[in-house]
């Protein structure tokens, strides 16, 4: 698989290498169920399996490349490569349980305040868009609640034994409500839970945002088995998707995975729907380019006015292409600052919105700064000093990968 770009100032040609190769095809004989001899005939030639399953373990896929193997190749896999499959199955299932009850035990904690939450992502999206709690990993909950609401819902996280993670500079509301990427990190030091508490879905310095108003007013409530909750229309569900794997520059598959899933679970999505919600909030281009990239690496079957809409517009080809060699890089690179700001450039529509994004991602810290430098409370200042020396030193390193 080749991607070639060379409009907007880009110049990529990026090879995918076997093993990606092999884990984007197991991707696709788990998204559809089309014949599966092209998967079986590339897997029969492969001679590093243990390849393909430290591949698939960095793109956050294991679970569902295990699957495969069992359902789809287990004639042509090695006894100890099925025998790790299983057992990584399991182990998964296992944790994920457990996750549910901290995730169940949290959903009643807020429904007795009364405090609405919108789950999203980890075990939310696992049963909505997969139908199976032990097929998607994920290390933390993510809740989404009013602005308004954050401080009561802090109290209740603290009362329930969890310690707030990300830095405040202090206790009230508006202290509360003072980061960028709207959001509080709380953890449990017995449990290891982890909690994001979200009153934003996406990072400030976006010009593309889904509204938290209008994201309550259409969610829905879903059932599978003993959960209950409340869950993110499938339009928005699939913007957010979309903008999260935008926000990421795509730095796994499971990203992908995630909007091909929901895409393949929701027969009911509404896309005139989808299309003008992108537009009225600034995603259009965010949805087009990872319909594009999904359809391309994925193979997944969208609607053929859905195929019609992504394809006339040139720079979300071009960007899905950039978004593509991002997927393709070797090894664990990640795309570095430059490049991955170039990428954000090209969704911003004026050039207010551009100075914010760079302003942004030069002197505002956030919580990669937060982790690798904790200072205390009173010192909280001190970030945004440290923020743009950060920024310098990893400048020399990785700026102009």
């Amino acid at each position: 698989m080749i991607v070639n770009c060379t409009h907007l100032g880009y110049n990529l040609r990026s090879p995918m290498d076997p093993e990606t190769n092999s884990v984007v095809r197991c991707l696709q004989a788990f998204l559809s169920s089309a014949d599966v001899a092209p998967l079986r005939g590339l897997l029969i030639q492969t001679a590093d399996w243990q390849g393909i399953e430290a591949k698939a373990a960095f793109h956050g896929v294991a679970p569902i490349v295990a699957k495969v193997f069992l359902q789809n190749a287990h004639d042509l896999a090695p006894e100890d490569v099925r025998q790790r499959s299983r057992n990584r199955l399991t182990l998964l299932a296992q944790k994920n349980i457990l996750w549910l009850e901290v995730w169940q035990r949290l959903l009643q904690t807020f429904d007795e305040a009364a405090i609405p939450v919108i789950s999203f992502k980890g075990p939310a999206l696992a049963l909505t868009a997969y139908g199976n709690l032990g097929l998607r990993e994920f290390h933390d909950l993510d809740l989404l609640i009013h602005p308004r609401n954050v401080a009561r819902a802090k109290d209740k996280l603290l009362a329930a034994g969890y310690a707030l993670w990300s830095p405040v500079i202090g206790d009230s509301a508006e202290s509360l409500l003072l980061s960028k990427n709207r959001q509080l990190r709380f953890t449990h030091p017995v449990r290891g839970a982890c909690v994001d508490l979200h009153w934003g879905l996406l990072h400030e310095m976006f010009s593309f945002q889904l509204d938290v108003e209008q994201t309550f007013n259409s969610a829905r409530w879903e059932r599978y088995e003993e959960a209950e909750f409340l869950s993110l229309s499938p339009e928005y569900l699939l913007l957010y998707l979309c903008a999260h794997g935008t926000k990421s520059c795509w730095s796994n598959l499971s990203e992908l995975c995630d909007v091909a899933a929901h895409i393949h679970s929701q027969s009911e999505i509404d896309w005139i729907g989808c299309i003008h919600l992108a537009k009225a909030n600034g995603c259009e281009l965010v949805l087009r380019h990872a319909l594009l990239l999904c359809e391309r690496v994925l193979r997944i079957d969208l609607p053929e006015m859905v195929k019609q809409h992504c394809r006339q517009d040139g720079k979300a080809i071009v960007l899905a292409n950039v978004a593509e060699s991002f997927l393709c890089m070797k090894g664990e690179i990640r795309p570095g600052y430059m490049r991955a700001l170039k990428y954000y450039l090209d969704f911003a529509k004026t050039y207010r919105e551009r100075i914010k994004l760079i302003f942004v991602r030069v002197f505002v810290p956030g919580e990669p700064d937060w982790q690798d430098v904790q200072l205390p409370r009173r010192l909280f200042g001190f970030y945004y000093v440290i923020r743009p020396l950060r920024f310098l030193q990893e400048h020399k390193s990785k700026l102009m990968r």
